[in-house]
């Protein structure tokens, strides 16, 4: 290798790694990431620094002779090629989490870029015994071999894999995530297309820590849009709420039921008014609240409205509780306005007019995962899915359904950078899904 490919090399590296460390510390100090963005960029960042350093640091050993040398060269080459498709495989995982994948692990897509991932590794250790791939000779000189090639089909897969998820789930993404996700996809594949046929330039290194810079800008964007979008429409947000939420006809309905059982069991009615006055005290709370609550004092209100709402329908409306998990918090009314759109749109205007609706909470080392069924009528769930179904609707009851699982949608992804997912049949039910990230 000439002295001026060496140099090139040598500024494309130290330009890298400065950039890097620029990207971290932004990373690090960025207002508006959510806390899971934070995590994903801190580790991508550091990944690359540490891939910049093994680039300057054989650069600075070529042509240093002697078995040592070579043995250390070989490392890192070795740890330059696991840190470049480290990189990919979590920019794959990252894509399908702000596509609202969860749990992303168990996607096809994901699955078969870990696949492709592991055989890249295998062919990178078979090379430590075989040099079939790529050899440093006793000068230390590196030399590609001629199934070189052959080591870039795992990680392309990869980005291609990247890209046609970017493809199926644009709808689920904004116009900035989609820019980002294109950018750091296209740069480092392109990058790498050169680097193929322009031997001796460290092309891949540059144009990742490039495009890693211009995807955390635009996420930052996209991230400080929805933290605006929320402060300025904090107020209408909470008016919302309370409408969705305190239906004047169930308020009459269940002071009507309450009014008919004060003469035949007057302890059933002062017990129903106890949880009659919680519920509403609740509810008012909630339009001031801008914390977090614990998921108790959240599990104890959804009891309180299926109290009310078995006085009505007694016998009509089983609730199962597969609850494995409870030391965690949530934003406030996150689970009575899901349980009672099961109750309401999905039991109730059910053929039968009666059903089944369970709450089941999972936990793992990396997320907390809360699952609302029914087994109700069902419904097309795109129209919760895509913001302008918000707007559609025969009536008002639609509407204010729409708008109670958006608001919790939406306050999930901005207080906890968490994620709300809706799966429905009709005539079979309905699932939503809440994940959000454990600490740290």
């Amino acid at each position: 290798m000439s002295t001026t490919i060496r140099n090139v090399n040598a500024i494309l590296a130290v330009s890298g790694l400065v950039m890097s460390i620029l990207g971290l510390l932004h990373t690090m100090i960025g207002r508006f990431l959510w806390p899971k963005t934070r995590a994903y960029f801190i580790k991508l960042f550091i990944i690359l620094s540490t891939y910049e350093l093994t680039i300057i640091a054989r650069e600075l050993i070529n042509n240093w002779m002697g078995d040592v040398w070579v043995a250390i060269s070989y490392v890192l080459f070795f740890a330059q090629g696991i840190l470049a498709a480290t990189i990919t495989i979590i920019i794959t995982a990252f894509l399908l989490e702000q596509c609202g994948i969860q749990p992303y692990r168990q996607n096809i897509m994901f699955r078969i870029s870990v696949v492709s991932y592991a055989v890249y590794v295998v062919l990178m250790v078979a090379n430590l015994f075989t040099g079939f791939l790529y050899y440093i000779d006793e000068h230390n000189v590196y030399t590609r071999g001629n199934w070189f090639p052959v080591l870039i089909i795992p990680t392309v897969v990869i980005m291609i894999i990247n890209l046609v998820i970017l493809w199926k789930y644009r709808e689920r993404l904004s116009v900035w995530q989609i820019r980002a996700f294109l950018i750091y996809t296209v740069f480092p594949l392109l990058a790498m297309i050169i680097q193929a046929f322009l031997f001796g330039i460290h092309l891949i290194a540059l144009s990742s820590v490039v495009a890693a810079l211009f995807t955390l800008t635009y996420i930052i964007y996209d991230q400080t849009d929805r933290y605006y979008m929320m402060t300025v429409e904090n107020e209408k947000l909470r008016t919302d709420m309370l409408l969705a939420q305190i239906q004047p006809h169930f308020i009459f309905n269940s002071l009507a039921v309450i009014r008919d059982i004060c003469g035949k069991n007057p302890d059933t009615a002062e017990a129903a008014l106890g949880e009659f006055a919680d519920y509403l005290r609740y509810n008012m709370e909630s339009i001031d609240s801008k914390g977090m609550i614990t998921f108790e004092k959240e599990l104890q209100h959804v009891r309180q409205y299926l109290a009310l709402q078995s006085l009505r329908f007694p016998d009509e409306i089983e609730m199962l509780y597969d609850i494995e998990y409870t030391a965690f918090i949530i934003p406030m009314l996150t689970l009575q306005p899901i349980v009672e759109n099961a109750v309401t749109h999905g039991i109730r205007e059910s053929e039968s007019g009666k059903g089944k609706v369970t709450l089941a909470v999972r936990k793992t080392d990396a997320y907390i995962t809360i699952i609302v069924a029914d087994t109700g009528r069902g419904f097309d769930a795109k129209i919760i899915e895509n913001d302008a179904g918000f707007q559609s609707g025969q009536n008002d009851e639609p509407k204010r359904s729409h708008i109670g699982i958006r608001n919790v949608k939406r306050r999930i992804e901005t207080m906890t950078g968490g994620t709300l997912t809706i799966e429905s049949a009709i005539g079979e039910g309905t699932s939503v899904t809440i994940t959000l990230p454990t600490e740290g």
